[in-house]
């Protein structure tokens, strides 16, 4: 069966390594590792994937900077104020985490970690991803609006619109996430608003949930 992907298996799957060896993590790189079917990427999705590159590098480099520097105040950073507060956590967290190692000694091991995350993410658009679909100005605004009533965030309406799109033609395939926000009963529940219960809906398949 192909797979169509929410943003988070992708970021999932470039983050495992030796600072990220979760059971999350690892399911996601195995899955796109062992490659079965189709592999579908939406361009917004893509476009998500580039920006989390850039956030993740401001993440690496806040927690640095107060690393080498212990006075350094986040809440005066412009770029860490930009972020939002899942990722200020994950700032507050890696300063904790390595606080007391040499800064030298940690800024090599960000640097080796991001440009790990980034091989991976460039391999995987360049050589596992078979189609791109559904471009950012096709996005069916009425349709974003209803899974907004549904209770999904702006950002998962647009994935989750793109990926009902891409099905309208195709043979079901999975939508693959690793994401809270896609739980099995609220998509399920989804499935059942009069607006859209007579579209063809994809397989959830979501790792956090398996």
């Amino acid at each position: 069966m192909d797979s169509f992907f929410d943003t988070s298996v992708v970021i999932h799957y470039g983050s495992f390594s030796k600072l990220t060896n979760t059971i999350l993590t690892k399911k996601c790189y195995e899955y796109i590792s062992n490659k079965n079917g189709k592999f579908l990427l939406g361009y917004y999705v893509e476009d998500e994937i580039k920006n989390r590159i850039k956030k993740r590098r401001i993440i690496f480099q806040e927690a640095l900077n107060k690393i080498i520097d212990s006075s350094y105040e986040f809440t005066k950073s412009k770029y860490f104020n930009e972020l939002k507060e899942r990722d200020r956590g994950s700032v507050k967290k890696l300063y904790e985490k390595y606080k007391n190692i040499p800064h030298k000694k940690v800024k090599e091991t960000f640097a080796d970690d991001q440009s790990n995350f980034e091989i991976k993410i460039e391999r995987f658009l360049k050589f596992s991803v078979d189609e791109r679909i559904i471009k950012i100005e096709e996005i069916k605004g009425e349709l974003v609006s209803i899974l907004k009533d549904n209770g999904y965030s702006h950002a998962d309406s647009l994935v989750l619109t793109s990926a009902l799109q891409a099905q309208e033609n195709k043979k079901i395939f999975l939508f693959i996430a690793a994401d809270k926000d896609f739980d099995p009963n609220g998509y399920k529940f989804l499935q059942g608003d009069s607006r859209i219960k007579n579209m063809k809906f994809p397989q959830l398949k979501n790792f956090i949930y398996e």
